[in-house]
């Protein structure tokens, strides 16, 4: 599976709100997100642009591996998740612990997810903001193939311009924009 994804900085989630107004869309949930990323001295995430994470929400926890990046423009990586209750978030993160990982950063957001129907695909927006760096679009799309990933970035650029999305989109994620306030 391929997450393709494009993230805009923004001064503002007003005027995209606005816009979804004009659209066939849902608002699909409001959360907060604890976002625990790990590394591995051995491994060096950093230096082969991968990713290891625990997503925790009120209801729900997903360990989350992200391959590196396929793309320059936009944030094109293969995903693996696995959902865990909370007694097995616990017994995972100690065993990551003691396999020698650490916890990086926990990344703390809020997060308003919007489904939206744009050329005959499900897209989800994320309007995203993220403590200590400011707010974000995400739009995103779950491919299963590689062949897929050049139709979804057309499709999520497409949407883009329809939003009026000025800025450019970033694939710095928020955990490395955290590190360098740091």
């Amino acid at each position: 599976m391929f997450e393709v994804e494009l993230k805009y900085p923004v001064n503002s989630h007003d005027d995209i709100r606005q816009q979804l107004l004009t659209m066939e869309s849902t608002q699909t949930c409001v959360s907060k997100h604890c976002d625990e990323y790990f590394n591995q001295t051995l491994l060096d995430f950093a230096g082969n642009d991968i990713a290891l994470r625990i997503r925790s929400t009120e209801d729900s926890h997903t360990l989350t591996f992200k391959g590196p990046n396929l793309d320059t423009r936009a944030k094109i990586r293969e995903e693996i998740e696995i959902k865990l209750n909370t007694q097995d978030k616990e017994k995972f993160r100690n065993m990551l612990l003691g396999m020698g990982f650490h916890s990086v950063l926990c990344v703390e957001k809020q997060r308003d997810s919007i489904a939206v129907r744009w050329e005959d695909e499900d897209v989800e927006i994320c309007l995203d903001t993220i403590e200590g760096i400011g707010t974000f679009v995400e739009l995103e799309l779950v491919v299963q193939s590689k062949e897929q990933v050049p139709s979804a970035k057309a499709i999520l650029e497409s949407l883009a311009t329809a939003l009026s999305i000025r800025s450019e989109p970033t694939t710095v994620s928020y955990l490395e924009m955290l590190l360098d306030k740091q």
